[in-house]
């Protein structure tokens, strides 16, 4: 039996260090909320890199609210500076009248285009198409998605003939 007692009194309780301050948090945890934070921080850029990218359209529909429904000319060359911005080499920015027509109508084909040809280029345009322009440039530009944008520069605009 003091054999027994011997071997009891050699099993001490095993002390753990204590914590040095009142809220210690486990190394796991640091590793969790840096993963947490880089998450945050990426996304942040991500969105904020968004936001840059659409400043063109949000500019574009914050000018043509400024203009006038009877300026064709320069909703026209709105649109065209739009395109430009995020589609640098599509192929309609050097199309002739006709086919601008044609992409712009095939963008939104729901909504009705005047003539480009009679609304831009001759002396007094009727006022329902230019409003009509007006609108269409409106709905055109809140749909659009510059991604789709700049893939479409692929599609080849059909040949115009030549008047000869």
């Amino acid at each position: 039996m003091a054999a027994k007692q011997q071997l009891l009194e050699q099993l001490v309780d095993i002390a753990e260090p204590a914590y040095q301050l009142p809220l210690q948090i486990p190394a796991g945890a640091y590793i969790l909320l840096v993963i947490a934070v880089g998450a945050l921080a990426y996304t942040s850029w991500a969105y904020y890199k968004r936001w840059r990218y659409l400043a063109a359209k949000r500019q574009a529909l914050a000018l043509l609210n400024q203009l006038e429904a009877g300026a064709a000319s320069q909703i026209n060359q709105l649109l065209k500076r739009v395109i430009k911005h995020y589609a640098p080499a599509h192929p309609a920015l050097t199309a002739s009248t006709a086919q601008w027509q044609i992409f712009l109508q095939q963008q939104l084909p729901a909504k009705p285009l005047p003539l480009l040809t009679e609304l831009l280029y001759q002396a007094g345009p009727d006022n329902q198409q230019n409003q009509q322009f007006y609108q269409f440039a409106q709905r055109w530009l809140q749909q659009l998605q510059p991604a789709t944008l700049a893939d479409s520069r692929r599609q080849v605009l059909a040949e115009e003939t030549a008047d000869v």
